[in-house]
């Protein structure tokens, strides 16, 4: 609702390279352009963000620049969380170049997994919090703390966007279904829902660490691991020239050892200033046993050792 009501077909849109796949179905439904940045362990890369606002300026494309949209909190695939300094500096950055753009540059703040720390770390703030909050729309969502069957999500949007966004909503369901909407309300009000989130969060450290020690048995030592202290994923980069991707032997070979991952490519945009790796996977620890975590990371490591003996 929100590109709806920000970007028009040819628009483009800056995300994190990787970033949630999801999202960029998305944006191709609609006919918008992606262009990636470099994410690292704390967030985004804050040069390439640059480099990349300053090449499209200089080919006129800055204009058609609606919004960067981060996952910042345990991203969906990497389990990165973008630290504070990063929101204020690509904060900063956007109203940078918001005048050659001639109007708002958006961050859009996607932190669907925030409630789902589950290391002993403090929460880092929102970039709601931050001088230049009015470019911050900020997203989440019950379904992945509380309740998978709970589709209901919410959103902190600045004017004019939230009348905009509001209006749309109407048009498109008249909004959303009110039986989620007052069971959720009475789980907030009642305590329940923090007593349960609290529970989700142990289940999921438990299951994380499950995957985690399996990964340092059986995957080969010359694959980089990229862990997190929330949300439900591990990111793995296999060594330069193995690939991964959907049409690689690794996949295929995964999925004869009735073994599924989210190849990395998946996660890129199509960019054409930037080549998508091939070489990595999302693995997910949310909805396996951890018997089915610790055989299917042994299944994976077999494919993985195999295909660098070759």
């Amino acid at each position: 609702m929100t590109l709806e009501a920000l970007c028009d077909e040819g628009d483009i849109i800056l995300v994190e390279g990787p970033t949630y796949f999801v999202f960029l179905s998305i944006l191709q439904s609609r006919g918008i352009k992606a262009r990636g940045v470099k994410l690292e362990h704390d967030g985004i890369d804050l040069s390439h963000l640059e480099n990349v606002l300053t090449r499209l300026k200089k080919s006129g494309e800055l204009s058609r620049v609606k919004a960067l949209y981060l996952v910042t909190y345990f991203q969906n695939p990497t389990g990165a969380t973008t630290s504070l300094a990063k929101k204020s500096a690509t904060l900063k950055l956007l109203k940078q170049f918001e005048r050659a753009a001639g109007h708002p540059i958006y961050l859009l703040e996607d932190a669907a997994y925030r409630e789902l720390r589950f290391d002993h770390g403090e929460d880092v703030p929102t970039a709601l919090t931050l001088p230049g909050a009015g470019r911050v729309i900020y997203t989440g969502t019950y379904s992945k703390p509380y309740a998978p069957g709970a589709r209901v999500g919410f959103g902190i949007l600045p004017e004019p966007v939230f009348t905009v966004v509001q209006r749309i909503k109407g048009n498109h369901d008249f909004g959303s279904a009110n039986l989620l909407q007052q069971l959720l309300a009475r789980a907030l009000e009642s305590g329940l829902y923090d007593k349960h989130v609290a529970k989700v969060r142990k289940n999921y450290a438990r299951k994380a660490r499950v995957m985690k020690l399996a990964l340092a048995e059986h995957f080969p030592a010359s694959v980089e691991i990229w862990e997190s202290g929330g949300g439900l994923y591990f990111w793995a980069r296999l060594p330069d020239g193995i690939s991964a991707g959907v049409k690689s032997k690794v996949f295929q070979s995964a999925l004869k050892a009735d073994v599924l991952y989210v190849p990395g490519e998946l996660c890129y945009a199509d960019d054409p200033s930037r080549t998508k790796p091939d070489n990595e996977m999302r693995i997910s620890f949310g909805s396996a046993s951890e018997e089915n975590i610790r055989e299917g990371i042994k299944r994976l490591g077999a494919v993985l050792r195999k295909a660098l003996a070759r």
